[in-house]
C-alpha cells in the first residue's frame, strides 16, 4: 500500500510540474519547430515511415518521435501543447521507471526520493516540456537497464530480458544506433567487472535478437530500399560518424564541455553528490555492485560525447537518471539520522546565495541581451531567495523534514515561475511565432514569407506553409528584394544591415517589426502605414 502512495505521489509530482501551463511558451527555433513542423507534414501527407521538411526527405532521426507527435497531434490538434506532450508524457514515464529501477536495486524510499530528485533537477524539467528527441531516447535507455537487472535480479527472467531488448529497438527507433551501443557496452563492461560471466550466457539471445530485429530494422531496410545512398550516406554517414569525428558547432570541441552542463542541469542535487558519494562508499558496501553498474552509465555516456567533437547540451542526459538514483539512495541512508550533519547545513547556506548570485547574473545578462525578461527574473529570484532562505532556516534548526521538503518546493515553486512569469519572454526572443503573426495581420494572402536557416522551421510550422525561400542563400535573397511583387520576410539584424551595404543606391527593405535580434521586414512599401516597432531590442 505504501509502495502505491510513494508511485501515486510521484505521478502526481511529475504530471503537474511537466502538464502546467505546456503550451504557454512559443516553439523556440530552431530545434522545436523542426520536429514539430516535420511531424506536422508527414501527417499531413498520411506519410508515417519518411520524415519531412519544407516538403523534402530528411534522415537526421529516425522515426519514432515523429510519430508520437502525429498522434498527440490526432487528439489535441496542431499546436505547442501537442507538440511538447510526448516529451510531457515520457517525462512522468521516465520518474515511474526511475522509481521502479532504484526500489529493484535498493528500496522503495530510495526509489521515492530518487523520482522527487529527478523531477525537481534543472535538465529534466526543461526536456520533459521541450519538443525534442532527448527525453524519449532518455526514458527508452532507462527502460532498457531497468528490465535488464529486473531480469538479472530475478533468475534470469527471460520476458524481462525481452522487454529489455523491446525498448532499446524503441532507442535505436528514436536517436539511431546510439540506444543500441551505449546501454549494451556498459551492461557488457558491468558484467565484465564484477566476473559475473555465467550471466552473459543466460541472456535470452535468440528472443532478444528477434524481437530487436522486428521492431528496429523494418525501417531503415524500407528506408534504404527507397532512398539508397542518400539515406545511408545522411543518416550514417553524416549524422552518426561524421558527426561524431568533426565538430559541427564551433566553440563545443571543448574536453570539458559536459562538466557545466552536469553540474547546472542537476541542481539543485549536485550539490549533494560529492556527499552522497563518499557516504555510500562508506554506509552501503553491501552494495557497491550497484553502485559500480549506476557509475559505468554515467562514466560511460559522459566519456564517448566528451570524446565526440560534435557536442550539444543535451546528449549526456541520459546519465541523469543514474546520478538521481544515487543520490536517491544516500537520501535513503541518511533520512534515518535525525539531526542535520554539517555537510547539509552548508548546502542550506549555499541554497540561497546560489540563487541569489543566479538572480544577479541572470538579470545582468537579460539587461543585455533580453531587456523584457529582466524585471521578470528580478520577481522570480526575489521569491526563490526567500523559499530557499526558508530551507536554511530548517537546516539550521535540525529540522530534516523540512529542509528537504523545502528544496523540493523551492524547485516547483521555479518550474512553475519559469512556465509563468518567463515562458511569454522567452517565446518572444526566441520563437518565430510573434514575427509571423505580425506578418499575417499585414501581407496579402499571396504574398511570400520567407527566412533564414534558423527561423524557417518556425515559420512554416506557425505560418502553416511548407515552401518557406531560405534568404540565407544569397541568390534567393537578391530574388527576393528584387522581385516586382512585394515579399516579406524574417532575418537576423546584423544580416540586414549587409543589406544595405550592398544595396547602397536605394532603401531595399521596410523594417516592420523588431525583437531582440530579428526583424520582420518587406522590399515594398506596406499598404497600411505601419509604424517601426521595437521590443525589447
Amino acid at each position: 500500500m505504501k509502495e502505491n502512495k510513494f508511485l501515486i505521489g510521484l505521478i502526481i509530482i511529475a504530471s503537474f510540474l511537466f502538464m502546467f501551463n505546456l503550451g504557454k511558451m512559443a516553439l523556440t527555433d530552431p530545434d522545436e519547430p523542426f520536429y514539430a513542423q516535420s511531424a506536422r507534414e508527414m501527417m499531413v501527407r498520411g506519410e508515417w515511415l519518411t520524415p519531412r521538411i519544407f516538403s523534402e526527405p530528411q534522415f537526421e532521426k529516425p522515426p519514432m518521435y515523429y510519430w508520437l507527435i502525429i498522434s498527440s497531434y490526432k487528439m489535441f490538434g496542431v499546436n505547442e501543447f501537442s507538440a511538447r506532450f510526448p516529451s510531457a508524457l515520457f517525462g512522468i514515464i521516465g520518474i515511474i521507471g526511475i522509481f521502479l529501477l532504484s526500489k529493484q536495486l535498493f528500496n522503495k524510499r530510495a526509489g521515492f526520493f530518487a523520482g522527487i530528485i529527478m523531477a525537481t533537477s534543472v535538465q529534466y524539467a526543461i526536456l520533459a516540456r521541450a519538443c525534442v528527441t532527448d527525453m524519449v531516447l532518455c526514458v527508452f535507455i532507462l527502460y532498457i537497464f531497468l528490465f535488464y537487472f529486473k531480469g538479472y535480479y530475478n533468475d534470469n527472467n527471460k520476458k524481462y530480458y525481452i522487454s529489455a531488448a523491446f525498448f532499446t529497438a524503441c532507442a535505436v527507433l528514436t536517436k539511431g544506433p546510439v540506444g543500441f551501443i551505449l546501454p549494451a557496452f556498459i551492461i557488457f563492461l558491468f558484467l565484465i567487472l564484477t566476473k559475473d560471466w555465467k550471466a552473459i550466457f543466460k541472456y535470452s539471445w535468440l528472443e532478444g535478437a528477434v524481437i530487436f530485429c522486428l521492431v528496429a530494422l523494418p525501417w531503415f531496410i524500407v528506408m534504404t530500399k527507397v532512398y539508397g545512398q542518400d539515406f545511408t550516406g545522411h543518416f550514417f554517414g553524416f549524422q552518426n560518424v561524421t558527426r561524431f569525428l568533426q565538430p559541427e558547432h564551433k566553440g563545443s570541441d571543448i574536453i570539458f564541455y559536459y562538466v557545466p552542463i552536469v553540474i547546472v542541469g542537476f541542481l539543485p542535487w549536485i550539490l549533494f553528490l560529492p556527499y552522497a558519494v563518499t557516504e555510500l562508499v562508506k554506509k552501503d558496501k553491501q552494495n557497491i555492485k550497484k553502485h559500480l553498474m549506476l557509475v559505468l552509465w554515467i562514466g560511460v555516456f559522459f566519456v564517448f560525447f566528451s570524446i565526440s567533437k560534435t557536442k550539444l547540451p543535451t546528449y549526456i542526459f541520459p546519465l541523469f537518471p543514474a546520478l538521481a538514483i544515487l543520490t536517491g539512495r544516500f537520501l535513503d541512508i541518511v533520512w534515518e539520522n535525525k539531526i542535520m550533519s554539517k555537510t547539509e547545513k552548508s548546502i542550506g547556506m549555499l541554497l540561497p546565495l546560489s540563487f541569489f548570485i543566479a538572480t544577479i547574473v541572470g538579470y545582468f545578462l537579460a539587461k543585455h541581451k533580453y531587456p523584457l525578461m529582466s524585471s521578470a527574473i528580478i520577481f522570480s529570484g526575489v521569491v526563490l531567495c526567500f523559499s530557499t532562505l526558508f530551507c536554511m532556516i530548517q537546516g539550521l534548526k535540525n529540522q530534516k523534514k523540512g529542509f528537504y521538503l523545502g528544496i523540493v518546493c523551492s524547485m516547483i515553486l521555479a518550474i512553475m515561475l519559469l512556465n509563468s512569469v518567463l515562458a511569454k519572454p522567452i517565446g518572444l526572443y526566441e520563437s518565430s511565432k510573434y514575427f509571423v503573426e505580425k506578418a499575417n495581420e499585414l501581407k496579402l494572402p499571396d504574398e511570400v514569407l520567407g527566412g533564414e536557416d534558423d527561423n524557417r522551421r518556425g515559420i512554416a510550422f506557425y505560418a502553416d506553409i511548407e515552401n518557406v525561400p531560405d534568404l540565407h542563400d544569397q541568390n534567393i535573397l537578391n530574388k527576393f528584394i528584387l522581385s516586382e511583387k512585394r515579399n516579406w520576410g524574417i532575418m537576423k539584424t546584423k544580416n540586414l544591415d549587409f543589406l544595405y551595404e550592398y544595396y547602397k543606391d536605394f532603401k531595399p527593405t521596410y523594417i516592420v517589426y523588431k525583437m531582440g535580434k530579428k526583424v520582420l521586414f518587406t522590399n515594398k512599401k506596406p499598404d497600411q502605414d505601419v509604424p517601426y516597432i521595437v521590443k525589447g531590442s
